[in-house]
């Protein structure tokens, strides 16, 4: 894993938590399958009922489960991922992702993502389904899905030991550093990802300029450099 983490540059916890999504997928429409339309992106709450995989002629594997959230029974598709049938079990409660669509008069949803219900698990606490789910720069093995779960629990144990370096009369009315890393990554709404970039964005720009004026300060303490005698006289010649 770490010759994976490597490829991203992620060598450090600081560097996992500065390891900003590139984009965000809306997964907060949670509905029911009854009321959800063609088309639409939505989160559902329910059961499978059952999961196999299946064997195509030209040997590829396709995962198919019946999954029904109390409504009507849906079904959910995945390709080249045998190694599903083990982690998901005829009888666990899911909260699953994607959009709806109709094969052969059957709702389903194809790929969706998706996340156990687990009876410890606060409703709301969900970081994959069900809400504003942020993307990540990837490489082959690492997966956003991996991204997340490490990025969720590192940001609860690191977050009160950052310290924003911005005094107030800069910040101003942006968000305090800790504040935007938390919405950067796990947004309740398009606003607050939208104040998490700006505040984040303003940083970067920051730290560019002060470089900057650091190395235009640095280059003129350097001692000034006799300039070239020219010969006038020959060079006019």
């Amino acid at each position: 894993m770490d010759y994976k983490l490597t490829r991203l540059n992620l060598i450090t916890i600081k560097d996992l938590i500065y390891h900003f999504p590139f984009r965000y997928e809306d997964f907060s429409n949670t509905t029911s399958a009854l009321d959800a339309k063609i088309g639409e992106t939505v989160t559902l709450i329910g059961e499978i009922w059952s999961i196999q995989n299946i064997y195509t002629r030209s040997r590829k594997i396709i995962t198919k489960a019946i999954f029904n959230d109390g409504t009507s029974p849906i079904e959910l598709t995945w390709f080249n991922s045998s190694w599903l049938v083990k982690q998901i079990q005829t009888g666990d409660r899911l909260q699953v992702s994607g959009k709806i669509s109709k094969y052969k008069n059957k709702l389903s949803i194809i790929a969706p993502k998706w996340e156990k219900q687990l009876p410890t698990r606060q409703v709301g606490t969900q970081i994959h389904t069900g809400r504003i789910v942020p993307i990540y720069p990837e490489t082959i093995g690492l997966s956003s899905k991996w991204l997340r779960t490490k990025i969720s629990q590192l940001i609860p144990q690191m977050i009160d030991q950052i310290k924003d370096p911005l005094p107030d009369e800069i910040r101003n009315n942006m968000l305090p550093l800790t504040k935007a890393l938390e919405q950067i990554h796990f947004p309740k709404s398009w606003e607050e990802a939208e104040k998490a970039r700006e505040r984040l964005g303003f940083d970067e720009l920051f730290y560019v300029m002060l470089a900057t004026q650091k190395a235009r300060l640095e280059w003129n303490k350097k001692p000034l450099i006799k300039p070239l005698k020219i010969n006038s006289a020959k060079l006019n010649k």
